[in-house]
């Protein structure tokens, strides 16, 4: 049998398949609520989650030893801030990192004494401001406007400073910054935090759907490959759309501006959707049954979520977690869609973000090849 006929074989197989899968897809109970239910009701309830959008109003602790006008001044600029909510610790610093431990604060300013007199005289004092590193995303908000208070304030007393000293302030250059709402971890972290939550959980309900098609299918049936994609590939299309979807949802609740191509983010959630049913595949097969493959799926989402950028940034981690993160294609999938809102990425980068995660079917294909099938019969006779 020559190449053309091998394809149009697999072909007839694998449309036999798929338009038998087509008129049940929609019949079983369970397939509505890994399909749809779920999925959504979980989108719906992250997006009351995020629905502020921006951490506000964070408790946070000063104790102020100087109680000069300098010192008042910062704590006062600090608490009209929108996201510190001033607690007065007095003197009480042992009592404020109590608090700070406890996390009935996010962070903690320190005003050492004689700051104001320090800082006229010129001896540049430091006040200490920290925050607990256990709750990342509240800590960094509750101290996100003392940078730039504390700019506003070098700019007017250097020039104080200098016009005591009888010296000259230079003009400095003017810039202005423009910013967009985008699903930007560094301007708005809950969007961000939101879209990496669903696109990881779409993966969740393509492996657990996957392993319970492939547990189901037709004991009496001829098991082959074109087959077993047949069956597979009307998910593999509502998983995509299912994707795109959602990521429509929370850019219009969200008003984000998309800078990429949308049609681009259809592509890579089609091979991120594929390369997650070949994860799907590949513990069916080296499970002795249904149930030692759905138990290994929280491992799986665990590592997923855990390596890919979502939970601790790519960068900060040891040599060891970048491997693991280079092999989950969560990562490559979700740094794509993401630079796809942030910038107009390239076709080439797109191509090669679907090239890596097509390797993943591939290579499972290659791992499972003698066994696959043998577990379908096994799964079969059970």
């Amino acid at each position: 049998m020559d190449l053309r006929e091998l394809a149009v074989v697999f072909f007839k197989r694998f449309k036999a398949a798929f338009d038998d899968e087509l008129q049940f897809i929609f019949r079983r109970f369970t397939h509505h609520w890994l399909l749809w239910i779920l999925p959504l009701l979980i989108f719906v309830l992250i997006g009351n989650i995020f629905s502020q959008g921006v951490l506000y109003d964070l408790p946070v602790g000063v104790v102020d030893q100087d109680k000069s006008v300098l010192s008042k001044t910062i704590i006062r600029d600090l608490n009209a801030g929108a996201h510190a909510n001033i607690i007065d610790y007095e003197d009480s610093l042992n009592q404020a990192e109590k608090s700070l431990a406890k996390a009935n604060i996010y962070a903690l300013l320190y005003i050492p004494p004689n700051f104001e007199a320090d800082v006229l005289a010129g001896r540049q004092p430091t006040p200490i401001f920290y925050y607990n590193a256990l709750y990342y995303s509240a800590g960094l908000y509750s101290i996100m406007d003392y940078s730039g208070l504390i700019a506003q304030l070098n700019s007017e007393l250097r020039i104080l400073l200098a016009a005591k000293a009888g010296l000259a302030i230079p003009k400095l250059v003017q810039a202005n910054l423009n910013y967009d709402g985008l699903f930007n971890a560094s301007g708005n972290s809950m969007y961000f935090q939101q879209f990496s939550a669903m696109v990881h959980l779409i993966q969740l309900f393509v492996v657990a759907l996957t392993i319970h098609v492939l547990g189901k299918l037709p004991r009496k049936t001829r098991l082959s490959y074109p087959f077993i994609l047949g069956k597979l590939a009307p998910y593999t299309l509502w998983y995509t759309m299912l994707l795109i979807f959602e990521i429509a949802l929370l850019v219009l609740y969200s008003q984000a501006r998309v800078s990429g191509n949308p049609f681009s983010m259809l592509i890579v959630g089609f091979f991120y959707v594929i390369a997650a049913q070949s994860l799907g595949i590949l513990l069916f097969t080296f499970t002795r049954s249904i149930i030692d493959a759905y138990s290994f799926i929280g491992l799986l989402v665990g590592l997923a979520l855990t390596y890919s950028g979502v939970v601790v940034p790519e960068l900060s981690m040891p040599w060891i977690a970048r491997f693991i993160s280079s092999i989950e294609p969560l990562t490559y999938a979700l740094n794509k869609l993401f630079d796809l809102f942030l910038r107009h990425a390239s076709l080439l980068s797109v191509v090669k973000t679907c090239l890596i995660l097509s390797s993943y079917p591939i290579i499972i294909t290659f791992l499972v090849r003698k066994r696959l099938v043998k577990r379908l019969i096994l799964e079969g006779t059970s």
